[in-house]
């Protein structure tokens, strides 16, 4: 049976339409037994539709019933009770078909039963209701005099099976076999009855496929490139222009090449975040093409470019006049102003964010060994340019312009580079030098220990301050710059300013699992290795990296049987023994004594290893199977003398703690 669903809508927001994603519709699909192929969810900015294949009739599915316990079904002369035959009566069972199962209460008696199957075509219109409430919009809204709400009014609802209407009503509107085509190219009703449907809303300029219309528009900015320009695909606008069009029409237009002797920065930014624009490069440097991505298709494109030249040009001469304006104050002068902005209404101002960024700056030029002058300097500055004209009007180039005007002031050009460096990384541009990776770190550590402080936790898919972001900074400038930190006595060291401006606030602990966490996020498989190694010691990031990565190699290549050795001494030593100290006179096999000075002969060889961080090699020679081996077979370590039992423990848990520099084998299933 092929199923059709579509709502026609007045214009959906681009990049709330990004939340619209087909795994939750596969899992309402499985929530209701249907037995599908070939989804497909499609969204434009008018719509959102859905097609599939499925059976006529929902999937067998076998439920189990628990009954009664095993002590009351059957009686002294094991004929089953009354309780047991009303169980079987009750769920149209016989006694062939019952089993026990174990719980916490003892054993009880269990049936699978057959649920029965359900026509599909009756369950479509709860189904799809179903994934339009599960889409995460993040306002809503009402309209007319109905109850409902939707993302945007809704105009028009089809949905279809095989060839027949299915009945359903949602947001006031009852299904129907038609839809309608493009807003401007297309005129009246578009029956889909017996039609192919992304065939047929093409013929009437509608790509209703967004992945369809993001290649067309890859191919249209390919095929304008050419050896004088370069458009940048910018993932992040290919999305939202993608999501503004429902027939991408590529236009090249033209600006004054005047315009170019402003910052790069500030000319791109315009072109993305205002006009939508797609920009060229020549040799690294902008280019005065730009194309913009038409909804509309005509015989002239003249006036189309002409009207988007004509609004960039006025945008333009607004900035040049707004960084004129900007040139003729010092950036030092608006640090003292940054006392009448606000920061957060329970954190104070921005100087005050100010103030702990330059101690907490010359503190991580400390860890990683940074020019101190030119991080505290930069670290002063850095909030300098939110009271600039320029970033007033483009915020997207706040760092952009601090960094323009420092070397334009002769703060010098490692101050600038580091001011530039402190809201880095965006996409694959990380900072370089020392002092920027300083300054940006302390610039995320700060905003992320004032979010706990302030309760400003991220909660489902909405993030206001971008908390989850720079945690995975951090995280990635770490791991790219490859750097020893110590992420605890950096945020213990940014907790004591706030407490130094009068915010007691125990968030330590809250802000390391934090960070944490989103490490883990990182790592879509292994999760079992990265959980054995966090757990133990998350101190150190890089430090972190390196252990997960050479656990993984071990956990490959290594024996099974040798990683069941480790493993089941950590199963044996109970948790919370951190008994260490041996006494060899309680020794009674020759086992025992090699254990104990193979054990010895470890610590005292493996610290190279750790100290050069080659944990590879510290897991490869931790492992010897035939002393191993021998131990567990000759000794038994739970004996019934105390002194002996617990001897043998703290005997193992010395090995224990050599693998736990690395990591905690109980969390590993081997």
């Amino acid at each position: 049976m092929k199923v059709l669903f579509e709502i026609l809508t007045e214009e959906l927001p681009a990049k709330e339409l990004l939340s619209v994603r087909s795994d939750l519709l596969l899992s309402i699909l499985d929530k209701y037994n249907i037995d599908y192929t070939d989804v497909n969810v499609y969204y434009t900015p008018r719509r959102i539709a859905c097609e599939f294949d499925c059976n006529e009739f929902t999937k067998q599915v076998k439920q189990k019933v628990v009954g009664p316990p095993k002590s009351a079904c059957f009686d002294d002369k094991n004929e089953p009770t009354k309780a047991l035959l009303s169980f079987l009566d009750k769920n149209n069972a016989i006694l062939d078909e019952i089993f026990f199962e174990d719980t916490k209460k003892g054993p009880y008696v269990c049936i699978f039963k057959k649920q029965a199957l359900l026509p599909a075509k009756e369950l479509l219109c709860s189904i799809f209701s179903e994934f339009l409430s599960s889409i995460s919009f993040s306002k809503q809204m009402r309209w007319g005099r109905g109850d409902y709400q939707f993302l945007r009014p809704v105009h028009n609802l089809v949905l279809l099976a095989d060839n027949d209407v299915v009945e359903c009503s949602m947001f006031g509107k009852k299904s129907v076999s038609y839809t309608f085509g493009h807003r401007f190219l297309s005129e009246g009703k578009i029956e889909l009855l017996s039609k192919d449907y992304k065939k047929t809303l093409q013929e009437h300029f509608v790509i209703v496929d967004q992945n369809q219309r993001q290649l067309f528009i890859k191919e249209a900015l390919k095929n304008l490139s050419n050896k004088d320009k370069q458009y940048i695909l910018d993932e992040d606008l290919l999305n939202e222009v993608t999501n503004l069009v429902e027939y991408p029409h590529c236009i090249e237009g033209t600006f004054e090449e005047e315009f170019l002797n402003l910052p790069q920065e500030v000319l791109i930014s315009s072109m993305k975040a205002n006009q939508k624009y797609f920009y060229s490069l020549k040799n690294g440097k902008l280019t005065n093409k730009f194309c913009v991505v038409s909804n509309i298709v005509t015989d002239d494109d003249s006036l189309i470019v002409k009207g988007n030249e004509r609004v960039l040009k006025a945008r333009f001469r607004d900035a040049a006049f707004f960084y004129q304006e900007d040139l003729k104050v010092k950036l030092e002068s608006l640090v003292e102003k940054l006392k009448n902005m606000l920061f957060h209404k329970k954190l104070g101002s921005m100087y005050d964010r100010t103030v702990r960024l330059v101690e907490l700056t010359d503190q991580m030029a400390s860890y990683i060994g940074a020019q101190k002058e030119v991080a505290r300097r930069a670290a002063y500055l850095s909030k300098a340019d939110l009271l600039t004209h320029m970033v007033y009007e483009f915020p997207e180039v706040q760092g952009v312009v601090g960094s323009l005007l420092a070397k334009n002031q002769s703060e010098g050009e490692s101050v600038s580079k580091c001011i530039y460096e402190q809201y880095l990384p965006k996409g694959e541009v990380y900072p370089e030098s020392l002092e920027g990776i300083a300054l940006s770190l302390a610039d995320k550590i700060d905003l992320i220990i004032g979010g706990m402080i302030a309760d400003l936790r991220p909660t489902g898919n909405k993030d206001p301050y971008g908390l989850r972001r720079a945690a995975l900074s951090i995280i990635k400038i770490v791991l790219k710059s490859k750097l020893s930190l110590n992420i605890k006595d950096a945020a213990k060291f940014a907790l004591s300013l706030y407490e130094k401006q009068g915010l007691h606030k125990d968030v330590l602990d809250e802000t390391l699992e934090f960070i944490k966490v989103r490490f883990m996020n990182m790592f879509e498989e292994h999760t079992e290795i990265v959980k054995s190694v966090v757990e133990v010691d998350f101190s150190d990031i890089y430090e972190a990296f390196l252990k997960i990565e050479a656990l993984k190699a071990f956990y490959t290549q290594t024996d099974e049987q040798d990683l069941f050795s480790i493993k089941r001494i950590f199963n044996i030593v109970p948790d919370g023994f951190d008994k260490t100290d041996v006494d060899e006179n309680l020794f009674v096999f020759d086992e025992e004594a090699n254990f104990y000075n193979y054990v010895k002969s470890l610590k005292h060889n493996l610290g190279v290893y750790l100290q050069s961080k080659d944990y590879l090699s510290y897991l490869n020679n931790i492992v010897d199977k035939k002393i191993i081996s021998s131990f567990f077979d000759k000794v038994l370590i739970m004996d019934k003398d105390e002194k002996i039992k617990n001897n043998r423990l703290a005997l193992l848990n010395n090995y224990r703690q050599l693998v736990l520099k690395v990591a905690d084998f109980k969390y590993l299933s081997i």
